[in-house]
């Protein structure tokens, strides 16, 4: 595995992340930064 495939495959893992946890967050302030991490 190239180093550009390792990157890819951790940011799509944050990405994921992020996006459950925006939609799972029980604080707004808190969604609102999951949110930010996403884009």
């Amino acid at each position: 595995m190239d180093v550009q495939t390792i990157l890819f495959y951790l940011f799509s893992a944050v990405l994921l992340f992020a996006a459950l946890r925006v939609i799972t967050a029980r604080n707004p302030v808190h969604s609102a930064l999951y949110l930010v991490l996403a884009f």
